[in-house]
C-alpha cells in the first residue's frame, strides 16, 4: 500500500468520525434532550463539536488533494490545482463539490451564537453531509433506479449508524447528570428516549447493512480470497458484538438502577465506553475495505 493510499484511508476515517459525531451530538442535544437540558449538554460537548466541525472541513479538502495524487502521478499532483479541478469533474467530484460547501457552512454555523436556530443549521448540514457520503464509493457503482435504491439504502445505513455511534459521547455526558442534581429527571428522560429510538436504529443498521452487503458483493461475503469480503466479515462480527453489548446493557444493567443506582451507572459507563471503542474499530475497517475491490480478481 502506498503512502498516498494510507493517507486516503486516514482522511476517510477521520472524516466519517467527525461527521457522524456532529450528527450524533446534534440529534442527542436538539431532538432527544428537553430544550433547557439540551443546551446544558451542548455546552459540555461544544469542545468536541468544534473539533469535529474543523476536522470535517479539513479532511474534506484533503481528500480532494489526495484523490488528485492517486489519479495523477503521485505526491507531485497532490498540490496541483488543475488536478483538483479534474477531480471535481469526476462522478466523485460532482458530489464532493456540494460536500465541501456544506462542510464550510457547518463550520461557519458553529461560530454563530448558541441558540436553537444554530443547532438546526448544524443538524441540517451534518445530515446533508451524511447523504453525500451515501452517494460515493461502492454505493455509486450502479446507475438508474437500481443505483438510486442502493444509494438510498446506504444513506439510511449511514444515518442510523451515525445516530448510534455519534450519540455515545453525549450519552456518557448525560449519564453524569442522571445520578443527582437539578437536571437528574431531564437526564433520565433523555436516556429513556435514546433507548427507545436505539432499538429501531440498531434494527435499521443491521437491515440496511445486510442489503448493502448483498448489493455490493452480489451474495454473502464468504470468499476468503477477497480482502474486501474478509474485512467486511470482521466488521459484521464487531457489529454483532456491539449489538450483544447494547442488549446486555439495556436488559441486564439498566434494570439495576432501582436497586443499586451507583453500581448500575458504572456498568452503563463501561458498556458505553466499550461500544465507543468498538465503533472506532468498525469505522476504521470500513475506511480500509472501502478502498478495495469487493470481488477477488482471479
Amino acid at each position: 500500500m502506498s503512502t498516498l493510499s494510507l493517507l486516503w484511508i486516514i482522511c476517510r476515517f477521520v472524516h466519517f468520525l467527525a461527521v457522524m459525531q456532529l450528527f450524533g451530538i446534534s440529534v442527542f442535544t436538539h431532538l432527544l434532550a428537553p430544550a433547557p437540558f439540551g443546551a446544558v449538554l451542548l455546552q459540555r460537548l461544544r469542545y468536541w463539536q468544534g473539533w469535529a466541525g474543523l476536522m470535517t472541513l479539513l479532511t474534506a479538502c484533503l481528500m480532494v488533494a489526495v484523490q488528485g495524487g492517486l489519479m495523477g502521478e503521485g505526491w507531485e499532483d497532490v498540490t496541483a490545482f488543475p488536478i483538483w479541478v479534474a477531480v471535481l469533474d469526476t462522478a466523485f467530484g460532482q458530489v464532493w463539490r456540494w460536500h465541501l460547501l456544506f462542510a464550510a457552512l457547518l463550520l461557519l454555523s458553529l461560530l454563530l451564537p448558541a441558540d436553537r436556530m444554530r443547532d438546526r443549521l448544524i443538524l441540517l448540514a451534518a445530515t446533508v453531509l451524511l447523504v453525500g457520503l451515501g452517494s460515493v464509493g461502492h454505493a455509486a457503482m450502479r446507475e438508474g433506479a437500481a443505483g438510486l435504491a442502493q444509494r438510498v439504502n446506504h444513506t439510511l445505513h449511514l444515518l442510523s449508524a451515525a445516530y448510534w455511534f455519534g450519540s455515545l459521547l453525549p450519552l456518557l455526558t448525560c449519564l453524569r447528570f442522571s445520578r443527582r442534581g437539578p437536571w437528574r429527571q431531564e437526564a433520565i428522560r433523555c436516556l429513556l428516549r435514546f433507548s427507545t429510538f436505539g432499538h429501531l436504529t440498531v434494527a435499521l443498521v443491521i437491515a440496511t447493512g445486510l442489503i448493502d452487503t448483498w448489493l455490493i458483493v452480489q451474495g454473502w461475503p464468504f470468499d476468503r480470497h477477497s480482502p474486501y469480503q474478509m474485512l467486511l466479515l470482521a466488521k459484521m462480527a464487531l457489529v454483532a458484538v456491539m449489538v450483544a453489548v447494547a442488549l446486555y446493557n439495556r436488559y441486564r444493567i439498566v434494570p439495576r438502577f432501582t436497586a443499586s443506582p451507583d453500581q448500575a451507572q458504572r456498568g452503563v459507563v463501561r458498556a458505553t465506553a466499550l461500544l465507543l471503542g468498538l465503533s472506532l474499530l468498525v469505522v476504521l475497517l470500513v475506511s480500509i475495505f472501502a478502498t478495495l475491490e469487493p470481488v477477488a480478481v482471479s
